[in-house]
């Protein structure tokens, strides 16, 4: 038993870390659990999970102004947070899921307001694109980059992209999502892309994907409004996992809007058809010799093969416009093979490397169900 002129003052100590926190408070007569712990200290538990806890008394005897001896119970408590794993975290993961979900729901009429003239005139496809738009990259110095550039972006390039095709008669848009649509991948044990390779991001993984999905629900409830949508899923180097995890987000969302479509089957390489054009979409990091791509396709589509005239594979990865041309397929006139542009800034590594000088650009494609592709369209950012 201690004795001192004076009940003794209650102190709190934080010492946070990077991953880990740890609280105590000392001489205390009110915090004796862990929940007045969390209380006192102001923990958020939506970001902290108890790692240990523990709790001692002791007696404390002083005097009050009669100089009559008092004994109090203080109480000592201590305990140790780990943060939070947002994958592992199930429960919020579910939350933040159903109330994304609610929203769209609630904020979206699931019923087509566009009217497309079925009397005369031809009607094409217009198919929009959104490539390596890297959420939650880091642009350098001059070239700033954040979720809300890049959302200004991505509307301003489809309302630009659909407004100059307004031209054509748009029966049907396909909008192509992913090919690194997100920076990073993994959020543990570092920012990093699938495969590991580290990323410099300025928001956390799960912040760009939560912000990346409500974007893209965004944008295809904005094209439906102009005609049938159908968003095809490529996953990219930089966001396998996570764009596959997004696209079933998608197919949950519009499972029943007979309007929209969401393809988002395992295979990184997507086709559709469209009356004799097969357009091919993938984003280039895998199939990375042209003298293969030919057979690949060929055994992929093989079902319709035989049946188009017309084939072009639209791929991202590289950042900047590059067209190739297969060899001849005797039936088919041959393979365009095309690598688009992206409107994500420039980080530290393209800038150290010297790959500065590509146009931030997004692209637009008219195309004929019998004649091919018609029209190819440009959005350039401004800078």
């Amino acid at each position: 038993m201690e004795k001192n002129n004076k009940i003794p003052k209650q102190e709190i100590i934080k010492n946070e870390k990077k991953d880990s926190l740890i609280v105590s408070v000392k001489d205390s007569t009110r915090v004796k659990s862990l929940d007045d712990l969390v209380k006192s200290c102001n923990v958020d538990l939506e970001t902290w999970e108890v790692d240990w806890f523990d709790v001692g008394t002791y007696e404390v005897t002083g005097f009050d102004k009669k100089r009559r001896p008092i004994t109090v119970t203080m109480y000592r408590t201590k305990a140790k947070f780990k943060k939070i794993d947002v994958w592992k975290n199930i429960p919020k993961l579910k939350e933040d899921l159903k109330q994304d979900l609610f929203e769209s729901f609630q904020s979206y009429a699931f019923r087509p307001t566009y009217k497309i003239n079925s009397k005369g005139g031809e009607k094409y496809l217009l198919e929009i694109g959104a490539y390596d738009l890297h959420l939650g990259k880091l642009g350098i110095s001059g070239d700033d980059y954040s979720l809300d550039v890049a959302r200004t972006r991505l509307h301003d390039a489809i309302d630009s992209l659909f407004h100059r095709a307004r031209g054509f008669k748009i029966e049907e848009i396909v909008f192509v999502v992913g090919n690194d649509f997100l920076n990073v991948d993994k959020a543990k044990p570092f920012a990093s892309t699938t495969a590991g390779t580290p990323q410099n991001n300025s928001v956390s993984a799960y912040d760009a994907y939560r912000f990346g999905r409500k974007l893209l629900v965004e944008c295809v409830n904005a094209l439906s409004q102009k005609a049938p949508v159908r968003v095809v899923v490529v996953p990219g180097n930089h966001d396998e996992e996570s764009m596959l995890h997004m696209g079933d987000a998608l197919e949950a969302i519009y499972e029943n809007t007979p309007h929209i479509t969401v393809d988002n089957s395992r295979a990184l390489m997507k086709g559709y058809v469209y009356g004799e054009c097969l357009l091919i979409f993938d984003h280039g990091h895998r199939v990375k010799n042209y003298k293969n791509l030919a057979s690949v396709i060929s055994q992929r589509f093989r079902e319709v093969w035989s049946t188009v005239k017309h084939i072009e594979v639209h791929r991202g990865h590289l950042h900047s416009l590059k067209t190739g041309v297969m060899g001849q397929v005797e039936e088919l006139n041959g393979i365009a093979v095309r690598h688009l542009g992206s409107m994500s800034p420039t980080d530290q590594w393209h800038d150290d490397s010297g790959y500065i000088s590509a146009i931030k650009r997004a692209h637009a494609f008219v195309w004929h169900k019998k004649d091919g592709m018609q029209c190819e369209y440009y959005y350039n950012v401004p800078m």
